[in-house]
């Protein structure tokens, strides 16, 4: 959806928020054009974290792809300096989990998992 909405009048400002995406059977070159606009469009540029919940049933072509979504998401944020958080439990699978729109976060990483230490209105 954030990718549709680039340059219209419900663009959002993605600077120094913390981006969460997910998505339910795409091809997977869709994904890869995607996250191309979002990176080119300038809506990763300044993000203080991805996280990235489900990418459930996505699709390939008679030719493969050759990634999958979550490789394909790591390749377009492998040159930034943030936070790439996989798995996280939100999107369409039985595990959804809510997800409080635009307040604070803080938290930190253990054992390969970000733990949340409290969230604030933004």
């Amino acid at each position: 959806m954030l990718y549709s909405l680039i340059g219209s009048p419900s663009d959002i400002d993605s600077v120094g928020k913390v981006l969460f995406i997910e998505d339910l059977d795409e091809y997977l070159y869709h994904i890869d054009r995607m996250m191309l606009n979002l990176k080119r469009s300038g809506k990763l540029a300044s993000i203080k974290a991805l996280l990235v919940g489900h990418l459930s049933d996505m699709h390939d072509n008679a030719i493969p792809f050759g990634k999958t979504a979550d490789e394909i998401v790591a390749d377009c944020c492998r040159d930034m300096d943030i936070p790439l958080i996989f798995n996280v439990p939100a999107g369409h699978l039985p595990d959804n989990r809510a997800l409080r729109m635009g307040c604070g976060i803080e938290g930190f990483f253990e054992n390969n998992k970000f733990i949340i230490n409290s969230l604030s209105h933004a």
